[in-house]
């Protein structure tokens, strides 16, 4: 591909899968179950169906105990350098992640300054 210039370009593609529906439909049902139990007077959800535009791809930095099949290990440090810690996630459970990145970064935080307390982080003087 390229682009209006001539230059290579990048094409990215984006569809929703049946399980992605199905994770979708879920939080948002837990969504209003929070809201029921918090004493809402009032409530309503979208319908949940495929993105059509506007998407964030999601899950560049897969988390796991294997450095083979994961680059992040669960505190959120990679498995190759040390003092490098990633917040990044593989899924969503909507199109917006920002309330799942910023929960993973505090959960993060969490950890660095536990780990940094316990002398785990090393120092780069």
């Amino acid at each position: 591909m390229k682009d209006a210039w001539g230059m290579p370009a990048l094409r990215v593609t984006y569809k929703n899968q049946p399980e992605d529906l199905k994770t979708m439909a879920f939080f948002r049902d837990r969504a209003l179950d929070l809201l029921e139990a918090a004493g809402a007077r009032k409530k309503w959800a979208f319908p949940v169906e495929e993105a059509m535009a506007s998407v964030h791809l999601m899950g560049t930095c897969r988390m796991g105990n294997d450095p083979k099949t994961s680059v992040i290990d669960k505190y959120h440090r990679t498995h190759d350098v040390a003092n490098l810690f990633i917040v990044d996630f593989v899924t969503s459970g909507r199109n917006q992640p920002t309330c799942t990145i910023q929960a993973l970064a505090y959960r993060a935080a969490d950890h660095i300054s536990r780990m940094a307390e316990q002398g785990r982080i090393q120092s780069l003087l």
